[in-house]
């Protein structure tokens, strides 16, 4: 098994492999979100290979002041899920930028990873209008099984005032402009979070700025 940078060529070849349609659909909106707003030259996706097939994607970058790893897409098709690879690449990515001192990690989750970050330990500030649900925590140093002990120690009062109220100025919404099919959906992935969506916690100590 290894870990390799991909180009947009390279990306775009790999996942015309992708047999099942979800998976495919989402490794396309991935590429034609890193052509408008990121850059494949200095963040190339990483792709976990295995007997020459390619198993797992991640996309992601790093703030202009390094302060900031941000997670935008963790993609396994369908046949590979449940092996543990999207772990196994994550990790590497946190190993490998660990020793560039980055503070902070944050990503969006969609409802169909709400059960993988769970299991990470994550909690989850809010939903955006995408029906995306926002983390931002300290990096882990040496592992990702670290996650569950930040999380735990997370205090809203770790923000500055100006970041706290940037945070909720994505979700402040809370799904309350949803239709139909995405208020199922987003009452869905609450069942499943439960206690770890923090949503009210962050809404009260913004009421208290």
């Amino acid at each position: 098994m290894i870990i390799v940078e991909l180009t947009r060529v390279q990306y775009l070849l790999s996942a015309q492999k992708i047999k099942d349609f979800d998976s495919l659909q989402f490794a396309n909106q991935a590429m034609l979100w890193w052509d408008d707003y990121y850059s494949w030259s200095r963040f190339p996706p990483l792709c976990m290979r295995e007997n020459d097939e390619d198993i797992c994607y991640l996309f992601y970058e790093v703030s202009k002041n390094g302060e900031y790893l941000t997670i935008h897409n963790v993609l396994t098709p369908k046949v590979h899920r449940g092996k543990g690879y999207a772990f196994a690449l994550l990790e590497h990515l946190f190993l490998t930028l660990a020793p560039e001192n980055i503070k902070r990690f944050k990503l969006l989750c969609v409802s169909s990873s709400i059960d993988f970050y769970n299991k990470l330990g994550m909690n989850y500030w809010g939903v955006n209008h995408l029906g995306q649900y926002y983390c931002d925590f300290k990096m882990p140093r040496s592992s990702l099984l670290e996650i569950p002990k930040i999380v735990e120690d997370t205090n809203v009062t770790e923000f500055t005032d100006e970041n706290l109220l940037k945070i909720y100025e994505k979700v402040r919404l809370n799904g309350k402009e949803f239709d139909a099919k995405d208020k199922k959906i987003h009452d869905d992935c609450l069942k499943k979070m439960g206690k770890r969506y923090i949503f009210e916690k962050l809404h009260t100590r913004v009421k208290n700025l």
